[in-house]
């Protein structure tokens, strides 16, 4: 099926509907031809990835290219690295601190790397089982909540994490670290424009599902067995954006017995919320 078609959800039948074109460049960014429908678009994971998780994930990854890679003495004698791959340059660890940001743990441990190339979301979702699942975010670019995220969706299976391009955190340094090696199998599909992209999902047969606090259906009611499924995750504070909420066949909240007053929790972090929303996907 073609997820390129477009046309505004709920236009009449007989609307001419728009060819799917080539994507809109931010001002900074540099125009690529268009590239072939299975050919790998979405990019992750550039620059300095750090700490033992991370790294080791990243050298056993064969679609990874390793453009250096600095070790400790301590962290070479510690470490069991993958054979045949990058030469390590063995350094103290103040040559590795000046590589990264100030403060960082990096348990001896860095490495730079090209970006992953991952297919586009069309060939992901055309590829997904039955109970496939996709997990949207909408604006959400603190790269520990995202690196968290990339953690759950390897746990309960889902397909891809999709990102505004936009919005999208380095996928690497810091939200590699938080995601333990995940980034290396988790796909990150980037997107123009979040809410075309759900209606795009919406016309071959995927259910959007967007977390809200303000509505009354609880997110345990929501799914459906057997179903493709995709959860769409707002912003802390802000939450979803007026279109994409709209743009939702279903809204829902998790119940929470807090009451709202001071010193009592008000929301949930949107990780933690992530993980309840695609635990009962699952469940369901």
């Amino acid at each position: 099926m073609n997820l390129r078609s477009r046309g505004m959800k709920g236009a009449a039948s007989d609307a001419p509907k728009k060819a799917y074109g080539a994507r809109s460049h931010g001002a900074t960014a540099t125009p690529r031809p268009p590239r072939k429908r299975n050919q790998a678009k979405h990019e992750g994971g550039s620059g300095w990835i750090y700490g033992s998780h991370a790294c080791l994930a990243a050298l056993a990854n064969p679609r990874r290219t390793i453009h250096e890679l600095l070790l400790t003495e301590s962290a070479a004698n510690r470490l069991n690295l993958p054979t045949g791959g990058a030469v390590p340059q063995i350094v103290e660890p103040q040559h590795i601190d000046r590589k990264l940001p100030k403060g960082v743990v990096h348990q001896g441990i860095a490495l730079k790397a090209a970006p992953l190339e991952w297919p586009d979301l069309e060939t992901i979702a055309d590829a997904a089982p039955e109970d496939g699942l996709l997990l949207v975010l909408d604006q959400i670019s603190d790269p520990h909540n995202v690196g968290a995220m990339l953690r759950l969706a390897s746990a309960f299976g889902v397909s891809a994490v999709v990102m505004q391009t936009r919005k999208a955190p380095p996928l690497s340094g810091a939200l590699a670290k938080v995601a333990v090696g995940c980034m290396e199998t988790v796909p990150v599909c980037l997107e123009t424009n979040i809410a075309n992209t759900l209606q795009n999902l919406q016309r071959i047969g995927w259910q959007v599902t967007g977390l809200a606090g303000e509505t009354d259906l609880n997110i345990s009611q929501v799914f459906t067995p057997g179903t493709k499924q995709v959860i769409v995750m707002g912003a802390e504070g802000p939450g979803l954006r007026e279109r994409v909420r709209k743009t939702c066949d279903t809204l829902a909240r998790i119940p929470m017995r807090s009451s709202p007053i001071a010193g009592e929790a008000e929301s949930l972090n949107v990780a933690t919320a992530a993980g309840i929303a695609l635990y009962e996907a699952r469940r369901g």
